[in-house]
């Protein structure tokens, strides 16, 4: 009878064949990048310019031309925007006017890609037969929705009236970025409507609150950030 063979240790020169795959280095994965990564952020503030048109309603002209330049940061912790813009809307009473505007947001990120704060802003309406301005400031938030191959960010701040004391304008501005400004990307097509609710302007003996109206704009602007 044939007696059994003792088994040879894999150590003792026995060839064994290994199914593992080998370890991957971590230095030599591929990182992501702004192309790659579901979203995008800098330690730094990248400057931007925009420009487009500007529609309004309720004592403007219908259209106009808008342009603008600012810094934006994107952050894990911070989202912060300031900007400053210029348009050319007249005003129906005297055919002529413009307007300037410096606006700074601050928002806290938090999950699923929502955001919260607020900021100020300052604008001033300068027209051949008068000028008005005034500084006021606005809280909200908004959401980032990305996906594999879309992205947008929807914002909603509320613009409260502040040192208004001649219309008292307030209400919400609502604004849209395609894609959304957390990707890595250069352009961006935004658009801003605003909404807003305002009383006659006052004059010495009438404060003008009686009359009470509402009044729109839709800025509509394509954005390049370096």
């Amino acid at each position: 009878p044939l007696s059994p063979q003792p088994l040879m240790a894999a150590n003792e020169g026995t060839p064994t064949l290994s199914l593992a795959s080998p370890a991957v280095p971590v230095a030599q994965l591929r990182p992501e990048t702004p192309s790659t990564s579901p979203s995008w952020y800098s330690a730094w503030p990248r400057p931007f310019a925009y420009g487009g048109m500007a529609l309004s309603r309720g004592g403007y002209e219908p259209t106009g031309g808008i342009v603008g330049t600012g810094l934006n940061l994107e952050s894990t912790r911070f989202l912060f925007w300031a900007e400053a813009s210029a348009d050319n809307l007249h005003k129906q009473d005297s055919n002529t006017g413009s307007d300037l505007d410096l606006k700074s947001r601050i928002f806290v990120t938090a999950p699923r890609g929502f955001f919260f704060g607020g900021g100020a802003q300052w604008s001033k309406l300068t027209t051949s037969l008068y000028s008005k301005q005034a500084w006021r400031p606005t809280f909200g938030g908004g959401k980032d929705l990305i996906r594999e191959d879309f992205s947008m960010r929807a914002q909603v701040v509320y613009v409260l009236p502040g040192t208004d004391r001649l219309n008292a304008s307030q209400g919400p501005e609502m604004s849209l970025w395609l894609p959304s400004p957390s990707r890595g990307r250069h352009w961006f097509y935004r658009q801003t409507l605003g909404l807003y609710e305002a009383h006659q302007t006052a004059v010495p003996g009438n404060p003008g609150t009686e009359y009470r109206f509402l009044t729109s704009f839709l800025d509509m602007t394509v954005m390049y950030r370096f």
